[in-house]
């Protein structure tokens, strides 16, 4: 059988002298796991460079096995923005490890695919700091590790003026229920609202918020914590 579907490099490696081999997240199927024999000699089949970011159509051979072989790869969006601001590319690169690591192969989502998209195309005009957690909050919306910032975890209640967040629990933990857990980090109103509003809208308008400094830092080391406890990885170590 033979597929077409279009796709992001997320991890590439040399294979033998002449191959490759890549990571890609597609639009049909998830991450693929593709060989492209006779990448560096078979330049008519191969117009596009694979480099990592880069946005191609394919043509798949799906099998059973983990590794398919690709057989042609045009090249559809090159984002070379990316190579000239490593800030924009760091944050580029933070997409691509989430994904790699929060995905599994053959796992279709098409709104991860949009999601890497909308994050990659807004880089080139908004604040790459933004667009990190920005990404990491709809990716663990979708990926269904969402954390719960509109009610307490524990009683289920509205949250008052104190609320912390919990790690282990997987959100926000009211005053009262905040003994139940020794991972409890207080944090503010602006930023439960911040991450309750990216988690429930979408592009463009989530590009328009504009936290505080301090909201902004808070939202980084509860997605460092969360990440580390429910994905087993920290998103943010490169940074």
């Amino acid at each position: 059988m033979v597929d077409k579907d279009l796709g992001y490099i997320i991890r590439r490696v040399n294979f033998r002298e002449t191959s490759l081999l890549a990571s890609m997240y597609t639009k049909k199927f998830g991450k693929v796991n593709g060989l492209f024999k006779g990448f560096y000699t078979r330049k008519k089949e191969f117009s596009s460079s694979l480099d990592v970011f880069t946005l191609n159509e394919f043509i798949l051979y799906p099998r059973r096995s983990e590794i398919w072989l690709v057989s042609y790869a045009e090249l559809l969006d090159g984002y070379d923005f990316l190579r000239r601001d490593i800030k924009k590319n760091i944050a580029a690169s933070v997409f691509a490890r989430v994904i790699d690591k929060g995905t599994a192969v053959l796992d279709s989502h098409p709104e991860v695919f949009f999601l890497l998209k909308n994050s990659l195309e807004s880089l080139n005009s908004y604040d790459e700091g933004k667009l990190i957690y920005i990404f990491m909050i709809k990716f663990l919306t979708i990926s269904g590790f969402k954390p719960e910032f509109s009610l307490c975890i524990n009683c289920h209640r509205p949250y008052e003026e104190e609320i912390y967040f919990s790690p282990s629990s997987g959100g926000i933990i009211c005053n009262k229920c905040k003994a139940i857990r020794s991972d409890t980090y207080p944090i503010s109103l602006e930023t439960s609202s911040v991450i309750h509003y990216i988690q429930h809208n979408d592009f463009p308008h989530i590009l328009r918020i504009s936290p505080s400094i301090s909201c902004h830092k808070e939202i980084i080391f509860i997605l460092q914590k969360f990440s580390q406890y429910h994905l087993h990885f920290d998103p943010f170590c490169n940074l």
